[in-house]
């Protein structure tokens, strides 16, 4: 569910710079919340055509905002501001303008059709809906194959 949404000038990322942003983005969002990967989604938009003001002066700034899940402790979301601060810091050699937290409540938001879970009931969640994922995975479908290779991983772990 989780869904950052990044935009930037288009000549200051390339893309394996967007492929380590979205590496630890993952990382960062996964180790805070106990989200699977396959659950976190990262889109790059170019500010370039954009019309956009700060101060009243045309810029053309970074921003990450991100989409989460509601019911998350204020520790975990300024950990999660921080963390993608440091890395993009690391990454791209200046800093985001901004990093923003939007929360989503979980009974308003479904991913590939089903209603996402209260943060924390993933794992009820999963149980519920195991069927559904490996029908789909069966049937070629790569986000529920993503998710059944993330919960061996993950199995593989315990």
């Amino acid at each position: 569910m989780p869904l950052y949404i990044i935009e930037h000038p288009a000549a200051l990322l390339n893309m394996k710079q967007k492929q380590q942003i979205c590496k630890e983005i993952t990382r960062i969002h996964c180790d805070i919340t106990g989200a699977l990967p396959s659950f976190v989604n990262v889109v790059f938009h170019t500010t370039d055509d954009n019309v956009e003001f700060v101060n009243n002066k045309l810029r053309h700034k970074s921003r990450i905002i991100g989409n989460i899940r509601a019911d998350r402790s204020a520790a975990e979301k300024e950990s999660l501001i921080n963390q993608i601060n440091d890395a993009w810091l690391t990454i791209v050699g200046e800093r985001c303008h901004l990093v923003a937290l939007n929360e989503v409540k979980s009974e308003n938001a479904a991913e590939d059709g089903i209603l996402l879970p209260a943060a924390g009931q993933e794992f009820e969640w999963l149980a519920k809906h195991m069927e559904t994922f490996e029908k789909r995975a069966e049937k070629g479908e790569e986000t529920s194959q993503d998710l059944l290779a993330d919960l061996k991983a993950m199995q593989s772990k315990i």
